[in-house]
């Protein structure tokens, strides 16, 4: 989502930025989205150690780490992170 500039008198209506969410009917909040996020990245570095450390036993291949990266990368809230920078820069 893009925003135009705003003035300082012009007030920011969050709920035209929380989209993320919506779609996504399994997370209940932007709390357990984070945890979700921080899960998914440490399994995705846990994989990859032990495909460098142990690549005869590991039972995932590089598409499957590809796939969960994709996955993590859909996750991010962009519209949101948008508004924290807006609310950021606000006097």
């Amino acid at each position: 989502m893009q925003t135009e500039n705003k003035s300082s008198n012009e007030k920011l209506n969050p709920k035209d930025f929380l989209v993320t969410l919506e779609k996504l009917k399994s997370i209940p909040d932007y709390e357990n989205l984070g945890f979700t996020l921080k899960s998914l990245c440490k399994v995705t570095q846990t994989a990859l150690l032990a495909e460098i450390s142990f690549p005869n036993y590991t039972e995932h291949n590089q598409w499957d780490i590809y796939n969960i990266l994709a996955l993590l990368r859909s996750l991010i809230p962009k519209d949101e992170l948008e508004l924290l920078d807006l609310l950021n820069k606000e006097p």
